[in-house]
């Protein structure tokens, strides 16, 4: 398909169209290529040694009742040994069903001219060599990432780029590392078509790690991920990712606290509680949280543990098929009596590595 004719296409995906549509409205000329990269997540090393015990020819049991050391105390201490997320040393990772997607053409002045569809008020224009300029706080990584790929002789010319990430950041999933990938990959892309050869997945896996601080294991996910499997920190390891009884219709859910309102007693009105970013749970939300995973778990759900480095607003369930209306009854009403609003579940789907669309 065309980038040209993707925003004219009744049966492309409705949000690519829209991408392809306001990058032709605010660059006054066609995207020149549309990528799509997944969001990336952690996995329980628990999740991942019963996936290999099942490989191995012996169901086992070995996840159920695996977080039931989870908490999310005040200081809010990932989870370790103890709990229920990676070990260091030990960390996998995988792909999500939901993508983070860049539209892009190539410039030849050395400017990045940058917009989002998360921010339709807001444009950027940054040289890409030379003295950086300021960029706004949702194109700081993306512009950070083109300034090391130009440092290193990559898509110097610039490129007008127009970036889309749909899920908030309160959903828990992290956004940085896929919106990075996709920036690179794109532009990148672009700047071969015009002569040379890109940089390979792998040198740009390296690039972005010399660029920018971030998790190198999400943006191997991003990179090199396979659809229903597993990747280990090296980028090289693939494992299917399975139910502690070897069947391959594990669900993943990811269960999302939402923003607790605030009602004020004297003029009845109620807000939004403004005590936590985003991405960061109040103390009463972080207990509304621990309490659902506790219910969660006695529902049926073999693991739970932490999509990203640290602790936030999201968990991932690992849950068998049969339990799904179970786990989401029982988190609802755990969330009901912590008196906070009934938590978001989302299906998360593991996909295949970032991809051009267009």
């Amino acid at each position: 398909m065309s980038a040209v004719d993707l925003a004219r296409r009744t049966t492309a995906d409705p949000l690519l169209r829209l991408l392809s549509h306001g990058f032709s409205m605010g660059f006054h000329r066609p995207p020149d290529a549309v990528w799509r990269a997944p969001y990336a997540f952690r996995v329980s090393a628990r999740a991942v040694r019963g996936s290999a015990a099942a490989l191995r020819g012996s169901p086992t049991s070995a996840l159920r009742g695996s977080a039931s050391g989870f908490q999310l105390p005040a200081s809010a201490v990932p989870p370790g040994p103890a709990g229920t997320g990676p070990t260091r040393g030990a960390d996998w990772f995988a792909a999500a069903g939901h993508y983070v997607d860049v539209a892009v053409a190539p410039r030849a002045d050395g400017m990045l001219r940058c917009a989002s569809l998360n921010h339709p008020a807001e444009t950027a224009e940054l040289p890409l060599t030379g003295p950086a300029a300021r960029a706004p706080a949702w194109a700081a990584r993306p512009y950070a990432v083109l300034r090391g790929l130009a440092a290193a002789g990559c898509g110097r010319g610039g490129a007008d780029l127009q970036l889309n990430a749909p899920l908030p950041e309160a959903v828990g999933l992290p956004v940085a590392e896929p919106l990075e990938c996709a920036v690179a990959l794109a532009v990148s892309g672009v700047h071969a078509g015009r002569g040379g050869d890109p940089p390979t997945r792998p040198q740009l896996a390296r690039l972005l790690a010399s660029a920018v601080p971030g998790d190198d294991g999400l943006r191997r996910a991003v990179l090199f991920a396979r659809s229903g499997h597993t990747l280990a920190a090296d980028g090289h390891t693939h494992l299917p990712l399975r139910a502690p009884d070897g069947g391959t219709d594990a669900c993943l859910l990811l269960l999302t606290a939402r923003p607790a309102a605030i009602h004020d007693a004297d003029t009845g009105d109620t807000t939004p509680a403004v005590t936590a970013t985003p991405d960061t749970p109040t103390t009463r939300t972080a207990t509304g949280l621990a309490t659902a995973v506790h219910e969660a778990l006695r529902a049926g759900a073999w693991s739970a543990w932490w999509p990203g480095t640290r602790p936030g607003r999201g968990v991932l369930l690992l849950v068998p098929p049969d339990r799904r209306v179970a786990v989401r009854t029982a988190t609802a009403e755990a969330f009901r009596r912590c008196d906070l609003p009934v938590p978001r579940l989302l299906r998360i789907n593991v996909v295949d590595a970032a991809r051009r669309e267009a």
